[in-house]
């Protein structure tokens, strides 16, 4: 079947679903690119919820390209994804780097019973650190936190990168 990407939303996502096979949903995503923006961000939010981890390790990626754009959207999807959507969710929002979504991905590191998610919620934490550590360290003061809770935060930044963990611990021990 020849792939056309003028089609609508519903027809694409239709044959992600329908197609049995992953090699060919993995060059639908790739084509993606010459399909609608808006379209784009939905198809790619909904391959999120797909049982694939390629494909949404894949959509992820792409995600993350349209940067505060889709922000707030996975947010929603940290709150009531099945454990790979958040997981999915806090891959991108790690890469897109914009502390808008600390609170939903400390939330997630807090309380997310998931091993997968606590590993992309970490990295994701770890990376909105590596952006804006003066800013991530206001904005982790600004949430209301119990001491273990930080203390499990600094553990993450501390067995994730040193310096980093360094660099935040100053920063808040300053104010």
């Amino acid at each position: 079947m020849k792939i056309r990407f003028k089609q609508n939303k519903e027809t694409i996502l239709k044959l992600l679903e329908t197609s049995p096979n992953i090699k060919k949903k993995l060059k639908i995503l790739d084509k993606l690119n010459g399909a609608n923006e808006k379209d784009n961000i939905k198809i790619l939010l909904k391959v999120l919820e797909d049982t694939s981890w390629s494909m949404r390790e894949k959509a992820a990626h792409k995600l993350a390209a349209f940067g505060t754009r889709v922000v707030n959207r996975l947010k929603t999807l940290c709150e009531r994804g099945y454990w790979f959507t958040r997981a999915s969710a806090c891959l991108s929002l790690g890469e897109i780097g914009n502390l808008r979504a600390l609170n939903a991905i400390v939330k997630l590191l807090l309380t997310d019973e998931n091993p997968t998610v606590i590993k992309e919620a970490s990295q994701a934490l770890v990376n909105m650190a590596r952006n804006m550590p003066v800013k991530f360290a206001e904005k982790l003061q600004e949430i209301e936190l119990e001491k273990h809770q930080i203390l499990k935060i600094f553990i993450t930044l501390e067995t994730t990168d040193t310096e980093i963990y360094s660099t935040i611990k100053e920063i808040i021990e300053n104010e």
